[in-house]
């Protein structure tokens, strides 16, 4: 049985949502202007999905976004005569660069984090899930577990330094 293609729009859509802050936060760092970089926004979420069967994939689809976002970004530019603090192309190049390169290491400090939480006992993922995913008081918690308030933000603290530490070596283990 084959595997129904999945619907570019929906695929569009998943993408397009997870990058909107990455993206949202790129343009505003390039323009300065939350109206102008809502304005951007529009015109790149457009723009990405007519160019959207053309995309590769295999490259991180923020990356992919940013390229079309440092365009816009100089078309816009080139229009406001008025600005104060205009940039030049060779600088939203640098800084594009550098929110691309953040934004790559972003993704490892993720990757990494996903992995060093696999390594966590199911009990310790439970805890992390009850407090973050469910947005559980640490009170709830500490009833439910029938331990102190004071014993669940123990033992949540051990858990962020050991994932810390965890994330640190991996990054560590990456740039070798």
């Amino acid at each position: 049985m084959r595997k129904p293609k999945p619907d570019p729009h929906l695929t569009f859509t998943k993408q397009f949502v997870t990058a909107l802050p990455s993206l949202q936060g790129f343009l505003i760092s390039l323009v300065h202007d939350t109206h102008a970089a809502d304005d951007l926004m529009q015109d790149l979420a457009e723009r990405m999905w007519l160019k959207f069967a053309d995309y590769d994939d295999r490259r991180p689809f923020v990356a992919w976004g940013m390229g079309f976002a440092r365009l816009l970004v100089k078309e816009w530019y080139r229009k406001q005569k008025r600005q104060p603090l205009q940039l030049d192309e060779q600088m939203i190049d640098m800084l594009a660069d550098d929110a691309s390169e953040r934004l790559a290491h972003q993704d490892e400090r993720v990757d990494a984090l996903r992995s060093c939480i696999e390594k966590l006992s199911e009990k310790q993922r439970a805890v992390l899930r009850m407090r973050y995913q469910e947005e559980k008081p640490i009170k709830l918690i500490a009833t439910e577990w029938n331990r102190s308030q004071v014993a669940i933000y123990k033992m949540l603290k051990q858990i962020h330094f050991g994932l810390l530490a965890c994330i640190s070596e991996t990054m560590a283990d990456h740039a070798r």
